[in-house]
């Protein structure tokens, strides 16, 4: 990537989980050992298991996203929905590996590759570093303490805190409002196109899109990196 930024910014606001943090690399670890530990029998079916799971989660996270369903349900439901899907009728063992999962996920490290490289290259270049993110803010804390990400970041932001999930301007607001940050100073950095870019892009905010996977779209982000280690020629 060639370096195309003629504009200054001084706040970098970066996503967690899928951007810095590798959220599925580390959920997959996490689940494969609760299938070991509850269906062993189950363990030669863990791609169906996993690919259950993941359609499952991701429409409950969007209606949780809506404000349909708290996050108390969101924990539970999605493991006994998944094992009712897979004919497997036990809500107690779901209840146990929702509460284990979110037990133990947040411990997991995985990163994606440079992630300590290139924050610690922006924060010696003296930008203010913040984490807005849309997850549980007692897991997020864990998460970014085990993997060692909470030195480079003034503060950590949360949905809940906010009172507004992304890609809602409100969260985007507070974002800059809690941390005394200008707009036009200011620029998101993160992996999902309609919370991330698509949210922070129609508050009027900068956005740079870590398109890792090299998915094909129409959004137009300021800037577009598939490894962290461009965004040195982007700041």
């Amino acid at each position: 990537m060639q370096k195309r930024n003629i504009k200054t910014y001084k706040n970098l606001y970066f996503d967690l989980d899928r951007t810095l943090w590798d959220f599925r690399t580390n959920s997959e670890e996490v689940l494969f050992d609760l299938i070991k530990k509850y269906l062993p029998g189950f363990i030669s079916n863990f791609s169906i298991f996993l690919k259950t799971y993941y359609t499952i989660n991701e429409d409950l996270w969007l209606k949780y996203r809506n404000g349909e369903i708290t996050k108390e349900i969101l924990r539970h439901k999605r493991f006994i929905d998944t094992l009712k899907t897979l004919n497997i009728g036990d809500n107690n063992i779901a209840v146990k590996m929702g509460e284990d999962y979110i037990k133990n996920s947040p411990y997991k490290t995985g990163l994606f590759p440079h992630t300590i490289e290139t924050l610690t290259y922006l924060k010696n270049k003296g930008y203010r570093m913040f984490l807005l993110t849309n997850g549980f803010l007692e897991v997020q804390k864990i998460k970014i303490k085990e993997s060692k990400l909470n030195i480079f970041f003034e503060k950590m932001i949360t949905s809940e805190e906010a009172g507004y999930q992304k890609p809602h301007r409100r969260i985007f607001e507070y974002a800059l409002k809690t941390v005394n940050a200008k707009k036009d100073e200011s620029i998101m950095i993160g992996d999902d196109i309609e919370n991330d870019i698509l949210g922070a892009k129609q508050f009027g905010m900068d956005t740079v899109f870590f398109n890792e996977k090299k998915l094909n779209h129409s959004t137009k982000p300021t800037f577009e990196i598939t490894d962290l280690s461009e965004l040195i020629y982007v700041f």
